[in-house]
């Protein structure tokens, strides 16, 4: 089965320096490794000294091996609660659809047109509110606008990846009878975030960042 992963990585001074001279040098060509050869897709992402990334993977937890592969020379490690590791998993807040659903996830022509990573600042007295509301979103209304869409949540600030255009299928059966998906979703939502300074109106809650490589 398909697994998604979302994670972060920390860059060093110097490895910010590299990346913004030449890019990653370092993604040029996968090493012939058992985790390589599970990898389906990937995007990174940059905010400051943080890389933010996306990964589709064949039945295996791939992060960390790519990152070591990939992304040690530009990063410092960063402390989990699975000791010292180059690439920190986020804590999955929200998926609009998952590759368990039942439909078929990527055809083998499949690439998107946009990859969009955002980053957003949650108030955190407001965080455990957020994850109700999303998780409550997530079982009651399963597949609701994009099916690609996913928040993973690193400390205080939340990632989200999508892919447009937006792929939508027939929903599943909802998981929960219940009714707490408020109505008017954006005016709830606006509340729990701490807005960004000197952005777009349009980014004043959400961040777009930049997109700094990307496979398949």
């Amino acid at each position: 089965m398909l697994r998604r992963q979302l994670w972060a990585s920390r860059l060093s001074v110097t490895g910010l320096a590299q990346i913004d001279c030449a890019g990653i040098a370092s993604l040029t060509q996968f090493p012939d490794t058992p985790w390589a050869t599970r990898l389906r897709t990937a995007s990174i992402f940059r905010h400051d000294l943080w890389l933010y990334g996306y990964l589709e993977a064949v039945d295996s937890d791939v992060a960390e091996g790519f990152a070591t592969a990939f992304l040690a020379a530009y990063c410092t490690p960063i402390a989990t609660s699975q000791g010292e590791r180059w690439a920190a998993p986020l804590l999955d807040v929200f998926h609009d659809g998952s590759p368990s659903d039942g439909a078929e996830w990527r055809g083998v022509d499949d690439r998107p047109t946009h990859r969009i990573g955002s980053l957003a600042r949650l108030i955190p007295d407001t965080y455990s509110r957020y994850v109700f509301y999303h998780y409550q979103r997530q079982a009651e209304l399963p597949q609701s606008f994009n099916r690609r869409y996913i928040i993973g949540a690193h400390d205080a600030t939340i990632f989200s990846y999508q892919e447009l255009p937006a792929i939508t299928t027939a929903p599943p059966p909802p998981m929960l009878p219940t009714h707490n998906t408020p109505h008017d979703w954006q005016a709830v939502m606006e509340p729990h975030f701490e807005p960004w300074i000197a952005t777009p109106d349009e980014q004043r809650f959400w961040q777009v960042l930049p997109c700094v490589w990307k496979y398949n």
